[in-house]
This record gives structure tokens, C-alpha cells and sequence, in this order.
């Protein structure tokens, strides 16, 4: 963040990441922005000469151009704009150049922040995206001011941000000579002959930092910016994309120092070297502030997703979105009330401020999809799927909004992905929202319908079924003779007998 004073969070963001450098247990568990992490093990062990001198991914076409961050949202940037974009196209082999393959650090940083200006964990995001996806910029792109903090809408493309998913975390810790290693066997081919090298998140600070901008000594790697001096102040999130072992730092004894790691900010190309500076690695292994440098670097682990199984489509208009928490939800039976199995949605979960739906200054109607594949095996233990949505309406910020559910559909791709089984919430098209729960359900099953006549089967003396049969017509035109008896109302079972004519006729004895 390139302010000086820096959000009450961002700061707390630093603290905790320093502060976490001593927790650990014997597993080499240890939290690190917010996450607990454990070491990355390569698959190979190498030593140093055998490691390129140098490597800069960030000239492949799987790192996005660099870009200007919005606000206070370096973290996001770091973690999603960045690092992320970067893996999920080394994954699928794809060219960051394109707005489909670069994912929107502002689609998670909006739904994170409060409605705020507001720095937080590059983690804090990438966790979101576990269950929501991470959206393509030509599904959101980027914004050019701060203060809409826009949320998007239009289900198709949150269908198609459920394809993206972050799935886990690697923790590299710089602690010694010998730790530089695995960190530039990462970077390189994170220990993989022949395979693709990674980048890295890290946090510190980024005020009173002082750069040689004209840069001129040895180099493979031909950047001119070359940090001289720690930052003291201003939480900020960055990103590690590369090493040169030729680079040299002279300290202030005039002792030099060879190698330095290629970092990357996102305060646009006129910020460094066209946005690129050395990092020594001398900073890292001598005696130094952690909150100005943290020592622990983290990468993250991808997945691409055909489709999901099955996803929640809501459509609602509201004036303040803060207001508003949806759980989703199934039960096994068409005639149920309430579901057996829930969950919060993590997003439109009393977020993103006194707003509207979209965003400030946007539309109060808001189309998403929320993916409920994590219950896919008990729905299909249930013969009768029965989904629930509950949209619970309270006041949040500072103020009560008003508005409607527009829609509710569930999508069901688990037989034909191409083309899905759709179940349809009907006649709740602009249904007011009252305050506390509002509950609307899906059964899957239409329920057997027949006529009747009102009749008194039970002795309202006795407190048992009338000793005489009752004779049926079914809804498929036949005829039954039902007797009802031993009617246990604390267990709730009941004997029936009867007798039915499959032929249609009255014979009934």
C-alpha cells in the first residue's frame, strides 16, 4: 500500500505475519497470513550449483501484465492478481495476455473489505475463491476507482468463476544460506524435472524503502532497480517471481553481496523497473525487522473444474446488501419443512457495507451462483431432494434496507453437464423480504395427489381409530378398503390393513 497511513487492518496484517514466525509445532505447521500452513517438500533434492543462475517468470506468458493497484488492495492484488493468475495459467497452459485468463483480485478483495478501503491477508481472498471460484477479467474487469467496491452479477459468470478454484497453501521460509535453496528450486520447477517454476507472496513494508534506480552491475536479468534499504513503515503485500545470483549489493561496511530475488509490485510500470526490482538476499539472512521483511514466503495450489455438481441460482434486489446472510440448504422429502443439511453461503453474507446489491452508486438487483457440490453425495442418498434457501434479513450496518427475492433455481449437472436438470422455486417473483428468516424451498418431486372426503377416523374418546373401514378411490380411478388400528401417538405408528382392486371394479372383500 502506498500510503503512509495505513489502514488500522493492513498494519494488524503485518503484525500478525511477524508475529507468526514463531509459531510452530513439531509437524512444521505454522501460521502464516492469517493461514495455517506447513513447509513445501520438493520431490528432488538439489544443491545450489545445480539451480540456474537465474529466472524471471514473470517474462512468460503465464504472468499477467503488471497493473496499478485499486486502493488498499495489495494483498488481493499479490495473492489473486498475480500469484494466482500466474498458476492457474501455467496449470492449463494459457496466455495471461488475454482478460478471460487473468482473474480479478477486485472480485474477491470487494466482498472482503467491508465496503472499505481496506487491506487484509492475500489469503483472505484466495480462501473465498475455495468455494466461490475466482472470476476472469472479461467477466469483471478491472475498475478504475476505488470507492464502488462493485460486486458483479449475472449467473453465467459466477458459473464460470466455480472453474477457477484455489485448493491449498505452500509455506517457503528464508532462514539461512541453505533455505535459498528449495526457495529457487520453486521458483525454477518446484523440484520437477522439466516442469514449470512457481511464484510467491510475501509481506513487509513499503515506505522509507530506498532503491538504486539506475542499477548497473552484473546482471542476467537486465532489471535497473535494486533495493538499498528497508522500508520502516506502510503493511504491503508483494510478489516473487524470480532470482539472479549475479546481482550484487554492496552494504553500507562495503561488503558485497551476491544474488538478489526478482520482485514485483503492483503500482503500475512507471513504479521500479517497469514495475520489477531486485530484492537482495541479504536482507532476508541478516539480523532485520520482520515486519519490514517477513521471512515466509507462500505459494498456492490450483484446480480447474469442468463444471460443478450441483449450484444455487438467486436473484434478489436490495438496498442494503450488509443486511442480508443466505444459507443454502436439502432435506431428503418433498414434504419437509426445514433442511437436514445447511451451510452459509460465503458470499452475500452480511458483506460489503451500506450498499446497494452492486455496489455504491450501483443496482440494487443482483443475480449470482453459489455452488452446493459439497452435498452432492447426500443428495444422492435422498429419493426426494428437497432444496432450501433461507435469506435472513436484519439490520447490519447503520442501515435497514429493503427489497426482494426475484428468483431461486437449482441447477443439477452431475448427469448431463451440458445440459443440467433445473428445479424452479415458482410464484416468488418480487417476494418482499421480511426481516428475520425467509425461507423457500424446491422439492424435486412432485407429490401423489388424490381427492377425498372429510371423514373422522379417529375415536375422539378412546383415542383410537373407529373399529369400521374406510373405502378409497385412488388418484389413478381404482378403489381401496383401508381399517386403520393400534395407533400409537407418542411413537407415531399406526397398523393399516387393506384391501385393493387393481382391476377397478368394487370388489373390495
Amino acid at each position: 500500500m502506498r500510503k503512509t497511513i495505513i489502514s488500522a487492518i493492513s498494519l494488524l496484517a503485518a503484525l500478525l505475519s511477524a508475529s507468526a514466525q514463531n509459531r510452530t509445532d513439531t509437524d512444521g505447521e505454522k501460521t502464516v497470513m492469517g493461514v495455517t500452513t506447513r513447509p513445501w517438500k520438493s520431490p528432488a533434492t538439489v544443491t545450489a550449483s545445480e539451480l540456474p543462475s537465474s529466472v524471471d517468470n514473470s517474462i512468460n506468458m503465464y504472468f499477467p501484465p503488471i497493473f496499478n493497484q485499486i486502493g488498499n488492495s495489495c494483498a488481493q492484488a499479490s495473492g489473486t492478481g498475480y500469484m494466482f493468475t500466474y498458476e492457474m495459467n501455467a496449470l492449463l497452459d494459457r496466455d495471461a495476455s488475454l482478460a478471460e485468463n487473468r482473474f480479478s483480485y477486485l472480485f474477491c478483495w470487494n466482498f472482503i473489505n467491508g465496503g472499505k478501503d481496506e487491506g487484509g491477508f492475500s489469503t483472505y481472498g484466495l480462501d473465498l475463491g475455495k468455494t466461490t471460484g475466482i472470476m476472469t477479467e472479461a467477466d469483471f474487469p478491472q475498475q478504475t476507482t476505488v470507492s464502488s467496491y462493485r460486486w458483479a452479477t449475472g449467473f453465467d459468470k459466477y458459473l464460470n468463476a466455480l472453474k477457477y478454484r484455489p485448493t491449498g497453501y505452500v509455506r517457503l521460509e528464508i532462514t539461512d544460506e541453505a533455505s535459498l535453496v528449495p526457495v529457487k528450486q520453486y521458483l525454477y520447477n518446484k523440484g520437477t524435472e522439466g516442469g514449470k517454476g512457481g511464484v510467491l507472496c510475501f509481506s513487509g513494508y513499503s515506505s522509507g524503502w530506498r532503491f538504486d534506480e539506475y542499477y548497473s552491475g552484473p546482471s542476467e536479468t537486465g532489471y535497473e532497480c535494486l533495493l538499498t534499504s528497508l522500508p520502516n513503515d506502510g503493511a504491503h503485500g508483494m510478489t516473487i517471481v524470480g532470482y539472479d545470483d549475479t546481482v550484487e549489493f554492496t552494504d553500507t561496511d562495503g561488503e558485497v553481496h551476491k544474488g538478489a530475488f526478482i520482485a514485483v509490485n503492483s503500482w503500475g510500470t512507471f513504479s521500479h523497473d517497469n514495475g520489477r526490482y531486485y530484492l537482495p538476499y541479504y536482507f532476508f539472512l541478516t539480523e532485520h525487522d520482520h515486519l519490514a521483511l517477513g521471512n515466509d514466503l507462500l505459494g498456492v495450489t490450483v484446480e480447474y473444474r469442468e463444471h460443478p455438481d450441483i449450484v444455487f441460482r438467486v436473484a434478489l434486489d436490495y438496498t442494503s446488501r450488509d443486511d442480508i446472510s443466505i444459507r443454502l440448504g436439502v432435506s431428503g422429502k418433498g414434504s419437509d419443512t426445514s433442511p437436514m443439511y445447511e451451510y452459509p453461503s460465503s458470499i452475500v453474507y452480511n458483506q460489503g457495507g451500506d450498499y446497494p446489491m452492486q455496489g455504491q452508486y450501483d443496482d440494487s438487483a443482483i443475480e449470482i451462483a453459489i455452488d452446493f457440490s459439497q452435498y452432492a453425495d447426500k443428495v444422492a442418498e435422498m429419493p426426494e431432494p428437497n432444496y432450501f434457501l433461507t435469506v435472513t434479513r436484519s439490520k447490519f450496518g447503520n442501515v435497514l434496507g429493503e427489497g426482494t427475492i426475484e428468483s431461486f433455481s437449482v441447477y443439477d449437472f452431475r448427469e448431463n453437464p451440458d445440459d443440467p436438470a433445473v428445479y424452479t422455486c415458482e410464484g416468488i417473483d418480487s417476494t418482499p423480504l421480511a426481516e428475520g428468516k425467509n425461507v423457500f424451498n424446491i422439492p424435486t418431486v412432485e407429490p401423489d395427489r388424490c381427492s377425498y372426503s372429510p371423514v373422522q377416523w379417529i375415536n375422539t374418546l378412546t383415542g383410537q381409530p373407529v373399529a369400521a373401514p374406510f373405502v378409497f378411490r385412488t388418484a389413478d380411478g381404482k378403489y381401496a378398503k383401508v381399517r386403520f388400528s393400534d395407533y400409537d401417538r407418542e411413537n407415531g405408528t399406526i397398523r393399516i390393513r387393506y384391501v385393493y382392486a387393481a382391476d377397478g371394479s368394487h370388489n373390495l372383500k
